[in-house]
């Protein structure tokens, strides 16, 4: 009863929130408190098409170099747990996380590591649920409801370690249907990322899906044909830019001013936010993820 109590008082929180390496010199001693670098490398979840993220994140590269004074480079990683490894031993500076990876930085550095910023969207991000168009699963009041159709269905969720795509859906449908989707559902699968999971209910090879809306809502206009919204999620607290403390409070201060200075009206800023689905950058405190690390620590297989 306390377990339950303490997760629905985080939880409550998360809604009121939504409401309202080596090659760079890292170990010599640098401004502001932090260690100098002669190049900043970001990396990020691959939650889209690798191609894509290079593309964008290379632009996001491209901004922060003409504003903080040194080289910034793109590394891509092929899964979540690498963008966390990569931050916590090192070979990034800084990462574009999710609700999820965000707390497992904090983990892993040891509360070493510092929100920079996150999209205005993302302290009030939502989940969709899509159904292939012809599985005879149609608009839902609530996922108890979606529970009571499912018999016979297939359902995947995205990466095991996504927010979005797995978590807090999870979260949602357990808490909402009273049984895991597991157990109700005949398959349930994981795509890997949420242009996947869209592709796969789309094209039938899944009934039904878990993806986040800032995904669906910039596919084609044919996908979102094939695999409808079904259902909306409440608000959560998601994705966020996270850097290791190392970096100093100067350069983590240049960093966040550049994001938060991005201009929609901009030809950079149209192409960056554009791609983000954001009108702008604010600030934000590793303090506001304290709900999801308390639905994390309930018992949700995340993955490694």
């Amino acid at each position: 009863m306390k377990r339950f109590l303490f997760l629905a008082l985080a939880m409550a929180g998360i809604f009121s929130m939504a409401a309202c390496g080596g090659g760079n010199d890292a170990n010599k001693a640098g401004s502001g408190g932090g260690k100098k670098i002669d190049k900043l490398i970001i990396t990020a979840i691959p939650d889209d098409n690798a191609d894509k993220l290079k593309e964008h994140f290379g632009n996001v590269a491209k901004y922060l170099e003409g504003k903080i004074g040194i080289p910034v480079e793109y590394m891509h990683v092929e899964n979540y747990a690498a963008s966390v490894t990569a931050l916590a031993n090192g070979q990034a500076h800084m990462s574009w996380m999710g609700g999820v990876t965000t707390v497992q930085s904090d983990m892993q550095t040891k509360g070493n590591a510092v929100v920079v910023a996150c999209r205005d969207i993302d302290k009030k991000f939502v989940t969709y649920f899509i159904a292939n168009k012809d599985s005879g699963v149609g608009e839902v009041k609530d996922l108890k409801e979606l529970s009571e159709k499912a018999g016979g269905k297939s359902f995947t969720f995205g990466s095991k370690g996504s927010t979005s795509g797995h978590l807090m859906p999870r979260h949602f449908f357990t808490t909402q249907a009273g049984k895991k989707p597991e157990d109700a559902f005949n398959n349930v699968g994981y795509s890997g990322s949420h242009d996947k999971t869209l592709a796969q209910v789309a094209d039938g090879s899944f009934a039904v899906g878990a993806l986040n809306y800032a995904s669906y809502d910039k596919a084609s206009a044919d996908l979102k044909a094939k695999a409808p919204i079904i259902y909306k999620t409440p608000a959560y607290v998601d994705y966020s830019f996270v850097a290791h403390k190392d970096l100093g409070d100067e350069m983590i201060g240049k960093i966040r001013k550049a994001l938060l200075d991005l201009d929609p009206n901009s030809e950079e800023g149209k192409k960056i936010l554009g791609y983000f689905k954001a009108g702008s950058f604010v600030q934000a405190d590793m303090k506001e993820w304290d709900g999801i690390r308390a639905v994390m620590e309930s018992g949700v297989d995340i993955g490694s």
